[in-house]
């Protein structure tokens, strides 16, 4: 029997979003599983902790084999559009198939301690576009590798091993535990998917990809720096829900997977709006907000590089105060 490609997606709750993922998946040819579904929320160490059980769970079982390759990625602001057989290409070949550690989405911004960024850098000192950080919402790799560095980043947390951790920040725990080992000399614990081969992250001030194929079964998206085609597409931060929206409805997801926004509509949605729907004039307007507040953080960014912690909403508290 030959390897199969997994996808293990983070949802504790049905949302519109989630429901698209899963179709797409199973017309990609994956083989598709929430995590966590119907279970509590405590935070972000809950996505670590169901993705570990899982893996556990279907390794055990013989259901997910330790050299499948697997995506882990966040089930409310993920699209995935690129085909298992093409995931199964692109992690036996170069640079994926040349080291056993997992891979995680890269983004510009290294959130959530600007500090760490310059750090970040000098450990990933072969990286030559802007995202180098890892995002911690989207990861792959081999099975037993990922399972490996999920019992690691949970292992440093201490507490019971069947109780998730609440209240804490996966992706900070991420970038420590990166730190950690890069920092003392050991081998680094993952690398960053900074050529956007497998994941685009789309939070950004403008868009930095095309739209391709819109007219065919599979629209893509092509990184204009790297030329790369990604197979998933993570609306993450502010900037990025915004870009999801309308990639919702540029890429005709709902007609491609056989839904109307009627069908979808007893559920929550994540993003600004429905899938599949267009966003009246206060929406948008609000929404714009956010590419100031984007601006806002890349300043930020750069001030935490020379040692300087600037936050403008402290100062403005500041200044009402003494008013």
């Amino acid at each position: 029997v030959g390897e199969r490609a997994h996808v293990l997606s983070i949802a504790t709750e049905y949302r519109q979003e989630a429901v698209i993922l899963e179709r797409c998946a199973q017309l990609l040819g994956y083989s598709f599983q929430f995590c966590g579904l119907g279970d509590k929320w405590g935070g972000w160490g809950t996505k670590l902790f169901q993705y570990r059980r899982s893996l556990e769970r279907d390794m055990r079982h013989g259901k997910i084999a330790p050299s499948d390759p697997v995506l882990l990625i966040d089930g409310w602001d993920c699209a995935l559009v690129g085909p298992a057989e093409e995931f199964q290409q692109k992690m036996a070949s170069p640079p994926y198939s040349t080291t056993s550690v997992p891979w995680y989405a890269g983004e510009r911004i290294c959130g959530p301690d600007f500090f760490k960024a310059s750090r970040i850098d000098n450990l990933y000192v072969d990286v030559e576009t802007p995202w180098r950080y890892p995002n911690a919402g989207c990861m792959c790799g081999r099975a037993e590798p990922v399972l490996k560095l999920l019992e690691e980043l949970l292992a440093g947390l201490g507490g019971d091993r069947d109780e998730f951790p609440e209240g804490y920040n996966d992706q900070g725990r991420l970038h420590e535990h990166l730190l950690e080992l890069g920092e003392r000399g050991d081998p680094l614990p993952c690398l960053v998917d900074s050529r956007c081969g497998i994941f685009q992250c789309l939070y950004e001030r403008e868009p930095q990809w095309v739209l391709e194929a819109c007219d065919t079964i599979v629209p893509r998206l092509r990184n204009n720096l790297t030329g790369e085609q990604p197979i998933v597409l993570h609306g993450n931060g502010h900037t990025g829900r915004w870009f999801m929206q309308g990639l919702w409805r540029e890429m005709r997801f709902l007609e491609r997977v056989g839904l109307t926004p009627a069908q979808l509509a007893h559920l929550p949605h994540d993003g600004p709006v429905p899938p599949g729907t267009i966003p009246d004039e206060a929406t948008e307007k609000n929404w714009a907000a956010t590419f100031q507040l984007y601006r806002i953080i890349e300043m930020q960014m750069a001030y935490a590089r020379d040692g300087i912690e600037w936050d403008p909403w402290k100062e403005a508290a500041a200044q009402a105060g003494v008013g």
